[in-house]
């Protein structure tokens, strides 16, 4: 929870930071009862909790759009391009504590069709509705 109390409990303090930019809001207590107080105690942990949801998406947008530039990188986060002795997609990814890793033989399946798997499995895996546009868009050439 990200509510912090001030100055001897007489100020409640909300703060989370969005996307790089910080979202604060400030409650007093100054010269309230105590039922009153309690309202305001709820109002702040309901701003932190709207707040919380809104750094969750866009945590979760950023893991998603997330892009690497390693020399194996396919430009999605969790997928890389290997090569033994011919090449395949390798989905690696933890989530919840447990990993995940499976791979998607280009030349057995072909370059679309591996792509295509591996990306819906890593999408699986991460729990997401449905694989994101910007990921089929990101598919590499590769050589045979």
């Amino acid at each position: 929870m990200a509510v912090y109390e001030l100055n001897n409990g007489q100020l409640l303090r909300v703060a989370r930071s969005i996307d790089g930019k910080l979202q604060q809001q400030y409650f007093s207590l100054i010269g309230l009862n105590k039922t009153k107080q309690r309202e305001v105690r709820r109002a702040a942990k309901a701003q932190d909790q709207k707040w919380q949801e809104s750094q969750e998406k866009a945590k979760a947008k950023r893991v998603r759009e997330a892009s690497t530039d390693k020399k194996h990188s396919t430009g999605v986060r969790g997928i890389n391009l290997v090569r033994r002795p011919s090449p395949a997609f390798r989905v690696q990814v933890q989530t919840e504590g447990k990993s995940f890793v499976r791979e998607f033989s280009v030349k057995r399946l072909g370059a679309p069709k591996a792509w295509v798997r591996a990306t819906k499995y890593l999408s699986e895996c991460r729990g997401y509705k449905g694989v994101p546009k910007a990921w089929a868009a990101r598919m590499p050439k590769v050589r045979k």
